[in-house]
């Protein structure tokens, strides 16, 4: 190739290069770092941690007596009062303190109760199927005072309301029954569900089966409790004396069903409530026992024997107060220790 076609040929190629759609300003990686942060819950996700079984302990600071039949209903105001009801008293729930001494009354008979964030008390009145707030005025500072009397909020007929809670996001849990059906025998026409509820009553959502959509979750669902960790807990009795702990998801997938450990008699639980480290604790009447879970269900420990407690049939949890109450009137308090 002579000089003179090597010149020709160069500026021949500069032209076909001029010709082509080429960003040739885009020279600087698109990919860019952005630094992470290592906390210690991630750490702990990660690597796991130990737990001292001794540290999980409940040691009794008061007790006293409500009456002769059984507290079938606890629920903690604060870690000073709690709500009482047994199943003797004549439509008459009381708030009492830690030596037993009521502070008000109700003329209400309610199955469940829960005290929200908020400061508002709801209770499931099945003998009109429907869900109840208690009335409530604020002061000048800004401070709720009830009245005793109660406002029905949201209508569950046909169905009859059980176990309540708040749920994380503000809203209620309920479970709920029907009649018509024998309590622990499912027919075709049985209805024994969990329901998410906003508290204007719109429904959010309803626990009723499996991921197979034919399995039953419950067969007669009497507790229930929102964990910390949004899983949710539920006493599902299956006959008189025996029942099971089912968790599930708030998108309904079961996590675990609990049915007890090494126990002479059949695992009978009638409460459950959760602390702050998401552990899981359950009254177990039939085996007169208190047992402790993991959030992921693994059985830690017997947090309290016969020696302190008989027959319990009710829990509430207040940080680090728990309200234990039993089938014959007694109710213990303890100082928990997480």
């Amino acid at each position: 190739m002579s000089d003179y076609g090597f010149i020709d040929n160069h500026r021949e190629l500069k032209r076909l290069l001029s010709n082509l759609d080429v960003d040739s300003k885009n020279c600087e990686h698109s990919v860019r770092y952005k630094r992470g942060e290592i906390t210690n819950d991630l750490l702990k996700s990660f690597t796991g941690h130990t737990i001292d079984l001794d540290e999980l302990s409940a040691t009794e600071t008061d007790s006293f007596q409500y009456g002769d039949d059984v507290i079938f209903l606890l629920e903690a105001f604060n870690e000073g009062d709690c709500y009482v009801c047994d199943a003797k008293s004549d439509r008459i729930t009381a708030r009492v303190n830690k030596k037993g001494e009521k502070t008000q009354t109700f003329s209400i008979n309610p199955y469940d109760t829960c005290v929200c964030e908020t400061g508002d008390v709801y209770f499931t009145n099945y003998e009109n199927n429907s869900i109840a707030r208690l009335s409530t005025t604020r002061s000048y500072m800004n401070l709720l005072s009830y009245s005793g009397s109660f406002t029905t909020v949201i209508c569950t007929d046909p169905l009859t309301p059980l176990g309540i809670c708040q749920s994380l996001d503000g809203g209620l849990l309920v479970t709920l029954i029907d009649m018509e059906s024998e309590d622990f025998k499912l027919e075709a026409t049985s209805r024994r569900l969990l329901r998410h509820i906003a508290l204007n009553g719109d429904i959010i959502k309803e626990y009723k089966y499996l991921e197979d959509k034919q399995t039953r979750l419950f067969i007669q669902p009497v507790r229930v409790v929102q964990n910390k960790n949004s899983q949710i807990c539920v006493v599902n009795r299956t006959s008189g004396k025996t029942g099971e702990l089912v968790v599930i998801s708030p998108s309904g997938r079961p996590m675990f069903i609990y049915c007890g450990q090494d126990l002479i008699h059949g695992f009978n639980p009638n409460d459950v409530v959760c602390d702050s480290l998401c552990n899981i604790i359950v009254a177990d009447a039939g085996n007169h026992l208190i047992h402790l879970l993991s959030p992921d269900g693994d059985f830690l420990k017997y947090l309290l024997t016969d020696n302190e407690v008989k027959t319990p049939t009710s829990l509430s949890l207040s940080k680090r107060t728990l309200w234990v109450g039993n089938e014959h009137g007694l109710v213990k308090v303890f100082k928990y220790m997480a």
